[in-house]
């Protein structure tokens, strides 16, 4: 990468440092944030592999999310909990490296949400041709897809942050190397890289979006013209839980990249946001599609009842 337009050999994540006192409480907590989506994530993959009940459409698409989820956290945490200990200077090279995956799995996330909302789609709007059409060579296909294009997605933005000087100050207030705090630290003008975040927006983010979207008008238009309200509940049950995740990561990264300036207080508002996007949802995602779900719960009983003979 190009980089001479930078006047700093690094940065320095100033994390939450604005709570000295809470540091060893906050040190601890995001420890146990961490073990805990670890610990969910791979669970969840273990038993979609170990019962044949789950080797579904849905449940592969599940496992990559679970991965992905896994890798973000392992991309951000262990770094995140160095600051507690000591000041955390992060060099370029490294900054660029996070970026570039944080981007690839927030952009992936996205993509593979759409494709499981499809999945849904499928599943009720036609049921009959569901194998047919979500069969595994389509499944493993719809998969590498995604990862292939969400591995290519972040090298325009990273580039052009490259190209940005540097010379105000190398303190990012914040726990990542995230493109916001990145372009307010340039001296110069940022205008190059937010043109390259909106045309990949509207290239990849909008038809992520719309194909969410239009899977979901049409599962609602299915389920309001079945008749019998059990039979409404039964279809909405299958879609509950990816709703609620897709509505939680939308609406996280609205407070994060969309809401207008005048409308937050400080920088710390969107740092506050983006802990909710990389701890709580990558904890709450294995929950939400298990807590209430039948097979999971089979399929853990099952793996537990099989351990402990």
């Amino acid at each position: 990468m190009m980089y001479e337009n930078t006047t700093v050999e690094g940065f320095i994540l100033l994390g939450f440092s604005e709570y000295p006192d809470f540091q060893v409480l906050l040190f601890f907590g995001f420890l146990i944030a961490y073990s805990l989506c670890v610990l969910e994530n791979t669970l969840l993959i273990v038993l979609v592999c170990s019962s044949s009940q789950l080797h579904t459409p849905m449940y592969f698409f599940l496992c990559n999310l679970s991965f992905l989820d896994i890798c973000l956290t392992t991309l951000i945490h262990p770094n995140f909990l160095v600051i507690f200990v000591k000041i955390r200077l992060i060099s370029f090279h490294d900054c660029m490296g996070q970026l570039y995956f944080y981007i690839a799995l927030q952009s992936l996330e996205f993509f593979l949400l759409a494709v499981m909302s499809y999945d849904r789609y499928v599943a009720i709007c036609n049921p009959l041709h569901y194998n047919i059409i979500l069969n595994k060579k389509s499944c493993v296909l719809l998969s590498a897809v995604t990862w292939m294009i969400s591995l290519v997605d972040p090298a325009p933005i990273v580039q052009s942050i490259t190209k940005l000087s540097f010379c105000k100050s190398h303190k990012i207030n914040h726990f990542l190397c995230d493109p916001v705090p990145l372009m307010k630290l340039s001296c110069g003008s940022s205008y190059r890289v937010g043109t390259v975040i909106v045309i990949e927006a509207i290239l990849l983010a909008l038809p992520a979006f719309l194909l969410t979207i239009s899977s979901y008008i049409s599962i609602i238009s299915v389920i309001l013209k079945i008749r019998s309200a059990k039979g409404r509940q039964k279809a909405f049950s299958t879609c509950s839980s990816h709703l609620t995740v897709v509505s939680l990561l939308y609406i996280i990264m609205t407070c994060i990249y969309f809401v207008p300036p005048s409308r937050t207080t400080s920088v710390n508002n969107s740092k506050k946001a983006s802990l909710l996007n990389t701890v709580l949802i990558p904890i709450l995602n294995p929950l939400i599609y298990s807590l209430r779900n039948k097979d999971v719960k089979h399929a853990f009983h099952a793996l537990t009842k099989k351990r402990g003979s």
